[in-house]
């Protein structure tokens, strides 16, 4: 086997790239078929403290990022 390497050594290379390549996709192809299975929620479920309504006196909670805020 080591004759035929050395007859053509970027074989080996060219294999090692192939290997590294089918890890790649296989990675990727494995996380998103999780992140598939358990979805984040978009949203905190409305009994969530965070969704409750303050208190009266209390200061109105300071402003969420664009991300955050509520979708039309």
């Amino acid at each position: 086997m080591s004759k035929f390497f050395e007859a053509h050594p970027m074989l080996l290379f060219a294999l090692e790239a192939g290997v590294a390549l089918f890890l790649l996709i296989f990675i990727v192809v494995w996380t998103m078929g999780t992140a598939k299975k358990h979805p984040r929620p978009t949203r905190a479920p409305s009994e969530h403290p965070s969704r409750q309504q303050p208190a009266q006196g209390e200061p109105p909670a300071p402003q969420q990022d664009q991300d955050s805020a509520p979708r039309p």
